[in-house]
């Protein structure tokens, strides 16, 4: 599979602005302003970040949603600001806290008395680009990973929710994971991730989510198969292979369903079926279940237009064909 494709435009996992799903903040709708107060300072100085980072140290008060939405909004802008967060006292553990306000009220709607407090989209949405850069900066990725970080993630992407509130924190959740197997040169992450069972948290971005949000969840896919311990993993149990399997067929329905699919995800897509043949017991099953939406003529135009899919198509087949 091409470098491009292996490594998604870096839009798809780390400027979520830029996608359509979120062209407007995750707090706005029909009925709602934006909140007041959350300006964008333009050229923000050292001594700013280091203030708005105090700031975080006061959830309570309204100097905290200016001071996160500006350091998101810039956390790419200042080379030292993931080590700061990581190193700073108790930053993190405070981040955290605006995840786990996001647990309570997914689940809250049973006891709505107990979390009196709306969710903040906003506010959890910006949380998790900051611990985006914190899972991809250099000085704080291997750390993320040894304080086992994924795991305050994964109830993010399992969610069997459409609305499009929930689906910018999906997306974002996962981002966060992108973000990990993007900085990953040894497979640690890999490991980590099939240790913590990130395979079976992509199902509901899947099936639920928006295209952006089922490209990073193949993505995620894709990249833990790319190792030989991933690939192992993937095909040792047949159970596994199934889920895998299935979630593959589902997205080859709804990119049928497009006038024009998505080449990123078909090419996604196929790739893990490309490198799942490479496993004799996952040929076998390809082979006995076999994805015929890639062979009949539905995909024809795609495979047409895009050498990179084509020759995708003819290394499956002759996988397949050993």
């Amino acid at each position: 599979m091409s470098e491009n494709v292996v490594n998604l435009p870096d839009s798809l996992y780390e400027d979520y602005s830029k996608l359509k799903l979120t062209s407007s903040p995750p707090y706005a709708s029909s009925s709602s302003a934006p909140p007041p107060g959350l300006t964008v300072v333009a050229q923000p100085t050292v001594e700013m970040i280091l203030q708005w980072v105090y700031d975080l140290h006061k959830p309570n008060s309204p100097k905290f949603d200016f001071a996160l939405h500006n350091l998101a909004y810039h956390r790419d802008n200042f080379e030292f600001l993931p080590s700061l967060l990581w190193e700073s006292k108790n930053t993190v553990y405070i981040m955290l806290q605006e995840v786990f306000v996001a647990y309570r009220h997914l689940v809250g709607h049973i006891s709505l008395r107990l979390f009196p407090h709306p969710l903040n989209p906003l506010r959890v949405y910006n949380v998790l680009l900051l611990f985006q850069s914190m899972a991809y900066h250099p000085d704080t990725s291997r750390r993320f990973l040894r304080a086992k970080m994924p795991n305050y993630f994964y109830p993010l992407m399992d969610l069997g929710l459409i609305d499009k509130r929930h689906e910018c924190l999906r997306l974002a959740a996962l981002g966060v994971i992108a973000h990990m197997l993007k900085a990953s040169e040894d497979g640690a992450v890999s490991r980590y991730l099939m240790e913590s069972g990130a395979v079976g948290f992509c199902a509901k971005p899947v099936e639920f989510g928006s295209i952006e949000t089922k490209t990073v969840a193949v993505y995620i896919l894709d990249k833990i198969m790319s190792t030989d311990e991933g690939l192992h993993y993937c095909c040792v149990l047949a159970d596994r292979f199934f889920v895998i399997d299935e979630l593959l067929k589902k997205l080859l329905v709804y990119l049928s369903s497009m006038y024009r699919p998505s080449s990123c995800l078909f090419n996604l897509v196929i790739g893990c079926y490309v490198k799942l043949s490479q496993k004799s017991r996952a040929r076998d099953g390809i082979r006995r279940y076999t994805p015929f939406l890639l062979f009949d003529g539905t995909f024809a135009r795609l495979y047409a237009e895009d050498p990179v899919a084509d020759n995708n198509r003819i290394q499956l087949i002759q996988n397949l064909e050993n």
